[in-house]
């Protein structure tokens, strides 16, 4: 079925959009974004800027409206500014297919957001999305954000010290200048795409180079690498002064006779608390029969001569 956008409100820039979105996302005509969105339409989505072209949106509309058949989007405000419109959205739906890997909950599900569109004569070229998805996350029951009396910060603290970690060091190239700070929030996600994320606190002096940086690298120290581990713990102006480093494939610095090394093309910044979660695909990977040095109760120890439990 071919759908044709209102031609009484063709040369209108706000029109056109808010008739092909009714029409794409309430009803499923999907031809209309032909209208609207140029053939080299790219659409970039969230902090991490994940990009969609025109049928790859299509594909996204199509899963939205099978999770929630009944959805109903709404455009509160278009603000238009030579040849780009900022538009304020909400949509809503009830969730009656999976989504996200969620079976149907029968919940009604509201999300708001804000698009910047930028026009090249009469389409769409380029758009901006971003949205509250936690609100989205917690009307699906992934996640919960109601708040509960607070556990004391010792308490919590005590736990985490029962918890033995590696020791890493992440690193990137700031324009030329090396950065990295030690890390044991560090983990895998997947190995099929290879996937980990590394956690780093706000207040690193690393952090702001890390969130301009596309790659970073992670180095698992090595049980005779404790200096190293104290320098990089350290608030230092120039921790590599005393450290020897190899730039890695990539860029990333990475710390010679450390145990493992790997880089990773930055894919997202989440941010959760005081921290920020960086994740990303490994583009290069390289280990050693060296063994690590470990982290438990504010302490380092080297488990080399440690001898593994029968099971």
């Amino acid at each position: 079925m071919t759908h044709t956008l209102d031609r009484p409100a063709a040369a209108d820039r706000s029109s056109r959009v808010r008739s092909a979105w009714r029409a794409a996302w309430d009803q499923g005509h999907l031809d209309a974004l032909d209208e609207l969105l140029s053939p080299s339409y790219v659409r970039r989505r969230g902090p991490a800027s994940v990009t969609q072209d025109r049928d790859q949106l299509k594909d996204s509309i199509r899963a939205v409206r099978e999770a929630f058949p009944d959805l109903r989007t709404e455009i509160e405000d278009i603000v238009e500014d030579g040849d780009r419109l900022a538009i304020r959205w909400r949509s809503a739906g009830r969730h009656t297919g999976d989504f996200l890997g969620v079976p149907p909950t029968g919940k009604p599900v509201e999300v708001s957001g804000a698009t910047f569109a930028r026009f090249e004569g009469p389409s769409v070229a380029e758009e901006w999305v971003t949205f509250d998805s936690r609100q989205l996350l917690e009307a699906l029951g992934i996640i919960s954000t109601v708040q509960r009396a607070a556990v004391d910060a010792d308490l919590v603290r005590g736990v985490h010290r029962k918890f033995i970690t590696g020791v890493t060091v992440v690193t990137t190239d700031d324009d030329g200048t090396p950065r990295g700070l030690a890390v044991n929030a560090f983990s895998s996600i997947s190995l099929d795409p290879p996937m980990v994320l590394v956690c780093v606190q706000h207040s690193s002096s690393t952090h702001p180079a890390l969130h301009r940086s596309s790659h970073l690298g992670i180095s698992i120290l090595a049980a005779d690498q404790l200096d190293v581990a104290k320098t990089f713990a350290s608030k230092g102006d120039d921790k590599f002064a005393r450290i020897s480093w190899t730039p890695g494939a990539f860029g990333a610095p990475l710390i010679d006779g450390s145990c493992a090394q790997l880089e990773v093309e930055i894919g997202q910044r989440l941010e959760a608390g005081s921290h920020t979660v960086f994740t990303g695909r490994v583009v290069s990977a390289r280990h050693d029969d060296l063994a690590p040095l470990v982290y438990s109760g504010g302490g380092f120890f080297d488990i080399s001569h440690t001898a593994p439990l029968p099971w």
